[in-house]
C-alpha cells in the first residue's frame, strides 16, 4: 500500500475526474448504445467503489480491463499502480506508474505515488528525484515535499537532516527555516499552517536557488 497519502487519493482523483466527464457528457448516443464518455465514468464510479472497499484484486482487474480500451489514458494505469502498490507488487507497480506519466508527464500524483514505491522498495535516490519532479511540476504540492523531506532523513538520519540544514543556512538563512519547518516541523505537528508559511518561501524561489537547494539534498 502507498504510504503517507491519504487512504483516499484514488477515491478523491476519481471524484473529480468523474464530476468533469459528466459535466459534458450525454449518457447515451443517437443509437442508443452507452457513449464513450458514459463507460468511462462508469469505470470511474467502479474504482472509487473499489477503492473504498480495499478490494485490490478487484481494483487491478477493473485497471487492466480500461487500459485493454483506452491504453493511453492515464487514470487506468495509476488505478494499476495503486492496486499493485496495495497488493505488495512494487515491480509491476512502478511500471504502471511510468506507463501513467509517459502519457501524463505531469501527473504530479502519479510521481508522489511512484516515489512511495521506489522509497519502499529501498529506492530513495531514485524516489527522491520522483518528489523532486512533482515539487518542480506543482511547487504548492506539499505532500510530495513532505516525502521528499521524510526520505531524506531515511536516508541521513538526524545527523544527516543537521548537516544539511546547516549547509542550506550557510547559502541561504530563509530557504534554511522553509525546510525546517516542511521537512522537521510540518512532519511532526502536521499543522497546515506550517506548511503554507514554509511554501510561500518555496515557492519564490528562483531557479538558481531551488537547484542549491536540491543540489545540497540530493547529493549531500
Amino acid at each position: 500500500m502507498d504510504r503517507f497519502i491519504s487512504s483516499g487519493l484514488v477515491c478523491t482523483l476519481l471524484a473529480s475526474l468523474s464530476g468533469a466527464i459528466w459535466a459534458g457528457a450525454q449518457t447515451f448516443g443517437l443509437d442508443g448504445q452507452p457513449t464513450p464518455q458514459a463507460v468511462r465514468a462508469d469505470w470511474v464510479a467502479q474504482a472509487r467503489g473499489l477503492e473504498q472497499r480495499g478490494d485490490w484484486p478487484g481494483l487491478l482487474a477493473l485497471g487492466q480491463a480500461w487500459a485493454r480500451v483506452e491504453t493511453n489514458n492515464p487514470l487506468a494505469w495509476f488505478v494499476q499502480g495503486r492496486a499493485w502498490s496495495a497488493l505488495g507488487q512494487p515491480v509491476e507497480a512502478i511500471a504502471a506508474y511510468e506507463r501513467n506519466l509517459q502519457i501524463a508527464p505531469d501527473d504530479v500524483q502519479a510521481r508522489n505515488n511512484l516515489g512511495n514505491v521506489l522509497r519502499d522498495s529501498g529506492r530513495p535516490r531514485e524516489a527522491m528525484r520522483a518528489y523532486r519532479a512533482a515539487v518542480e511540476i506543482d511547487p504548492d504540492y506539499i505532500q510530495a515535499w513532505h516525502n521528499l523531506g521524510l526520505t531524506f532523513y531515511l536516508m541521513k538520519g538526524q545527523a544527516g537532516v543537521t548537516q544539511a540544514l546547516d549547509r542550506l543556512r550557510a547559502t541561504d538563512p530563509a530557504l534554511a527555516e522553509a525546510w525546517r519547518r516542511l521537512a522537521v516541523e510540518y512532519s511532526l505537528t502536521r499543522d497546515p499552517r506550517v506548511a503554507n508559511e514554509a511554501l510561500r518561501v518555496l515557492r519564490s524561489l528562483s531557479e538558481p536557488a531551488r537547484a542549491r537547494l536540491f543540489g545540497i539534498l540530493m547529493d549531500g
